[in-house]
């Protein structure tokens, strides 16, 4: 087994990430935010064109670089991350910007064989300032990322729509650890 395990939660928008891995967090583990959304904060603080709804291939390439970068904040033992490189390439290859040369690329950037997924739930969906995307795209991007993940070789585990304390203790259940 690797000394550092880089864990993905991944999914579409609203779909739960961020709460199951905030419970993650407050249970000892180290878990890296989500890239996209900081970076939509900036260029949107600098009023900039340089966001996925105005130039999601500028955005992607500057995104790339900013997750090979937090690549290399896991530390020994499990490390969870809010989304990895390959989420950005599936959300460019779904808007028809695919990237053969970041996709190669990503492959010196493995992460654990399996990657969590949470399935779309319009139940607990909800937009902000930086979630823009809207319900009809949920099982688009749901597809895409399901996609991305199996086409580079992992092994995409469906979480149960069920309470996030519950869905916390399915991803430490799965991985041989305490609940």
């Amino acid at each position: 087994m690797p000394r550092k395990q880089r864990v993905i939660v991944t999914g579409a928008p609203g779909t739960g990430k961020s709460t199951v891995l905030n419970l993650l967090e407050l249970k000892g583990y180290l878990v890296i935010p989500e890239m996209a959304r900081q970076l939509i904060a900036e260029e949107q603080a600098l009023d900039s064109d340089r966001v996925p709804w105005k130039d999601h291939a500028s955005f992607g390439i500057e995104l790339f670089d900013r997750q090979v970068n937090q690549f290399d904040l896991a530390r020994d033992g499990i490390t969870f991350y809010d989304r990895g490189i390959l989420d950005n390439l599936a959300y460019l290859r779904r808007d028809g910007l695919q990237n053969s040369e970041l996709e190669e690329a990503s492959r010196a950037y493995p992460y654990h064989p399996e990657i969590f997924l949470m399935p779309p739930w319009e139940d607990i969906y909800d937009t902000d300032e930086v979630r823009w995307e809207g319900l009809d795209l949920m099982l688009d991007i749901d597809r895409a990322l399901r996609e991305m993940y199996s086409e580079m070789g992992y092994t995409v585990l469906e979480v149960p729509k069920i309470s996030p304390p519950e869905r916390v203790n399915y991803i430490l259940e799965h991985l041989g650890l305490d609940g």
